[in-house]
């Protein structure tokens, strides 16, 4: 049986940040590429409240169980992109509305379109529930791989306490997601479809929200090598414990195009070495949640 929502919400609700000093940020300066990956971040967690609007067009809305998962995970997601935010606000650059209002212009037509298309396929695709739950746990994988990676990056006082709560959460969305794909995944068709829609149309989180190539750089620097590499094993593994769907290779694929995209368009990735530390990982980046 798939997690109950009186057990997602034991632990939920706003990011704690009221005793995090994010004035540190101001004499301990982020990288630059360590802040275009938090720029990507900030974009995709504030976009979760149009991720929701698409999901709520399908059939899955008849279901209170999903629509108040719906409701807690958009709740906090909010709260990473406020804190997201105001790290990037601390190094004077542009954050919240500022950011959401161009990239929901950059993205108009898409965004005009989008619930007419989940209605479609909610309506039309009897097995979509199992997709989009299975959808879900990998892009939470890699979302929590992303923030390990980071946090072990930066290599920042602040932003690794930061980052180590907002994993805390997505770990728990990752669980739900997951327990409700295990469930649906026991039908041999739901399987079938899931991996076909994984096949041809999963990408990495945000692709389509934001431009290309802030996707790309950010899967490139995070996972391109070394540390990242073996967390992105880690979500393999992940996905190959599902029903039906051993071997797909999606995620370690979709890095290696991101890698050869911005070796194309930028000449280089940037070397993701934590400031001031060795190669070795630290026991945190051993695990994507």
């Amino acid at each position: 049986m798939p997690m109950s929502i009186e057990k997602f919400q034991e632990q939920g609700g706003r990011l704690k940040t009221d005793d995090l000093d994010f004035d540190q940020f101001r004499d301990q300066r982020l990288h630059p590429d360590v802040l275009r990956c938090l720029a990507y971040m900030h974009d995709i967690e504030y976009q979760t409240v149009l991720y929701t609007r698409e999901l709520l067009v399908t059939p899955a809305w008849k279901d209170p169980q999903f629509t108040a998962f719906l409701t807690l995970w958009n709740y906090e997601e909010y709260w990473h992109g406020q804190a997201l935010g105001r790290v990037l606000a601390m190094h004077d650059l542009p954050a919240h509305d500022e950011r959401l209002t161009a990239m929901r212009r950059f993205n108009k037509r898409y965004l005009f379109w989008s619930p007419l298309t989940f209605w479609t396929l909610g309506h039309a695709v009897r097995r979509f529930p199992a997709v989009h739950m299975t959808w879900g746990a990998i892009n939470e994988w890699t979302a929590n791989a992303a923030y390990n990676r980071l946090s072990q990056i930066a290599d920042h006082p602040v932003l690794t306490e930061l980052l180590g709560r907002i994993m805390r959460q997505e770990g728990r969305h990752a669980a739900y997601y997951a327990s409700y794909a295990r469930d649906l995944l026991a039908d041999q068709r739901a399987q079938k479809v899931t991996k076909w829609f994984l096949q041809h149309q999963w990408a990495i989180v945000g692709s389509g929200d934001v431009p290309k190539i802030e996707t790309s750089f950010a899967g490139a620097y995070l996972f391109g090598s070394g540390d990242g590499a073996e967390l992105i094993d880690r979500i393999e593994e992940r996905i190959d414990a599902l029903p039906g769907l051993s071997g797909l290779q999606l995620v370690r694929t979709a890095i290696a195009e991101a890698t050869q995209h911005v070796l194309t368009a930028e000449g280089a990735v940037g070397s993701p070495l934590p400031q001031g530390s060795s190669t070795a990982a630290s026991p945190a980046a051993t695990d994507p949640g």
